[in-house]
C-alpha cells in the first residue's frame, strides 16, 4: 500500500463537481488520482451555481469526495445579475487567498483560470507567501481570450491584465497549457517561460452518473448524416455561419442534419435563424437542451460526425475540451479552425475527419456536400478516431502524466 503524507496539495477552481462545467469533473479525476498516489489533497471551490439546476445548490461547506477534502465558499450565483458576477469575480480570488494565507500550509497549490487573471494572481501571491510551489493550469489564456470577445477591449485594462497574468506565470513552478498553439502564445508574451511550460491536454469528459447507458435525447434518423455539437453555444464557436450554410445548401444537403446540444449566449439567435428559414429546410438544424454527460454521450453515439468550431484566432489561446470526448466515442471530427493549428493538423494528417473552411460560406457548403457524399467512408475514419482518442486523450493515458507532474513539482520544492 502506498504510504500516506507524501505532501499536502491544494487545488482551486471556482466550480467543482457536481457543478457542470467540464473542468469541474476533470478536476475531480485529477485530484482523485493524486489522493490515490498518497497525497493529502484539498479542493477550494464555491457552491454549485453554474447552471440554474437548483438541486445542485446547497452542498456542505466541507465534505469528502473520493477521499479528497472539498471546502466550498458560499457565494450568491452569478445569475443574480451583472453586478453580482463582477463582485464574485473579485470576491472568490480574495477569499481563496485569505484561506491560503491563514489556513494550513500546503506543499503545492494549483489553480485554473476561473475567474480569469485575478484568481491566478491572488493564488500565486498567497502560495509564494506560504512557501508553496504554484502550478498554473491554463485551460485558456487571458486576457487574450477576453480581447477577442470584447470583454477586455479597453487597451489600458488589457495591458494591466496582461502584466498581471504574465507575472503569475513567472511566479509559477509549472504552467500547464493544452496545446502547442497555447504554448507559443505564452512564449510570445515572455520567452523566459519556456522551461516552465508543460503541454498536457484534457482527457475525455468523465460521467459520474450511476448509469452511463442513458437514452439519446434525440432518436436517430438513419436516412441522414448527423453532425453533433455538444457544449456551450457561445460567441466563440461561430455557429451562426455554419447554420446559415446548412440552411442554404440546397437539395444536396437534404440528407444532413446538425444537432446542437447545450445552452449559451447565441442559442436564441440560432433558433431565430432556423425559424426564419424556409419550412422545408428547418429540420436540418435541431436543438437539444443541456443535459448530463451521460445524455451527451448517448447523443454522440447516434451521430456520424462531431463538430468543433471556433471563431478565428481563438484556437491559439484555448483548446476545445469536447475534442477528447468526441474521440472517445469514436466520432470523426469536423473542425472549423485555422489550418495551421495543432487541432486542424491532427485531424487532417491523422485521417480522423475533415476541416471546414473559415470565412467562406460557399466553401463551407461545398465541404458539407462532400462530407455527405463520402458517408460510406466514415466507419473507417471512426476507427482511427477511436484509436487516437484511446492513445492520446484517454484518462488512462493522461492521469499518469498528472501523477508524474505532481511528483516532479513536489520533489523539486526545497524542504
Amino acid at each position: 500500500m502506498t504510504s500516506r503524507r507524501r505532501g499536502r496539495i491544494l487545488a482551486v477552481h471556482r466550480y467543482y463537481w457536481p457543478d457542470t462545467p467540464p473542468y469541474a469533473a476533470l478536476l475531480r479525476c485529477i485530484v482523485g488520482r493524486w489522493n490515490d498516489d498518497g497525497y493529502d489533497v484539498e479542493v477550494i471551490s464555491s457552491q454549485p451555481s453554474y447552471k440554474p439546476e437548483t438541486e445542485l445548490e446547497g452542498r456542505p461547506a466541507k465534505e469528502l469526495v473520493d477521499g479528497v477534502l472539498v471546502r466550498r465558499i458560499r457565494m450568491r450565483p452569478d445569475r443574480s445579475g451583472r453586478l453580482r458576477r463582477v463582485f464574485n469575480t473579485f470576491w472568490f480570488p480574495l477569499a481563496v487567498a485569505v484561506r491560503i494565507l491563514l489556513g494550513p500550509r500546503h506543499d503545492v497549490v494549483m489553480c485554473s483560470t476561473s475567474p480569469p487573471v485575478l484568481l491566478g494572481s491572488a493564488v500565486s501571491i498567497a502560495a509564494r507567501a506560504r512557501g508553496a510551489a504554484f502550478v498554473y493550469h491554463c485551460m485558456d489564456l487571458h486576457p487574450e481570450i477576453g480581447a477577442l470577445s470584447g470583454e477586455f477591449a479597453n487597451r489600458r485594462l488589457y495591458s494591466v491584465l496582461l502584466r498581471l497574468d504574465t507575472a503569475t506565470c513567472r511566479r509559477a513552478s509549472t504552467v500547464i497549457v493544452l496545446s502547442r498553439d497555447m504554448k507559443q502564445a505564452l512564449l510570445r508574451r515572455d520567452a523566459s517561460l519556456a522551461d516552465k511550460i508543460v503541454v498536457l491536454n484534457n482527457f475525455e469528459l468523465p460521467s459520474f452518473e450511476e448509469s452511463a447507458d442513458a437514452p439519446s435525447p434525440l432518436p436517430r434518423d438513419h436516412t441522414r448524416l448527423r453532425i453533433a455539437f455538444t457544449g456551450n453555444l457561445g460567441r466563440f464557436q461561430g455557429l451562426e455561419s455554419l447554420t446559415a450554410a446548412v440552411l442554404a445548401g440546397g437539395p444536396a444537403l437534404g440528407a444532413l442534419e446538425i444537432v446542437f446540444m447545450g445552452e449559451g449566449a447565441v442559442k436564441q439567435a440560432l433558433v431565430d435563424q432556423v425559424e426564419a428559414a424556409p419550412p422545408e429546410v428547418r429540420d436540418r438544424v435541431r436543438f437539444v437542451p443541456h443535459g448530463s454527460v451521460a445524455a451527451a454521450r448517448a447523443l454522440l453515439r447516434t451521430a456520424d460526425v462531431g463538430l468543433v468550431s471556433l471563431i478565428p484566432q481563438v484556437i491559439g489561446f484555448a483548446y476545445p475540451s469536447k475534442t477528447a470526448t468526441y474521440l472517445s466515442e469514436g466520432l470523426p471530427l469536423l473542425v472549423s479552425v485555422e489550418p495551421e493549428s495543432e487541432l486542424a493538423q491532427m485531424v487532417v494528417e491523422g485521417g480522423i475527419g475533415s476541416r471546414l473552411p473559415t470565412g467562406d460560406q460557399k466553401a463551407v457548403t461545398e465541404t458539407l456536400i462532400d462530407l455527405v457524399s463520402r458517408r460510406a467512408e466514415l466507419p473507417g475514419v471512426a476507427a482511427r478516431a477511436r484509436e487516437l482518442g484511446r492513445s492520446e486523450f484517454s484518462a488512462e493515458t493522461l492521469l499518469p502524466r498528472w501523477s508524474r507532474l505532481l511528483e516532479d513539482v513536489a520533489g523539486s520544492r526545497p524542504r
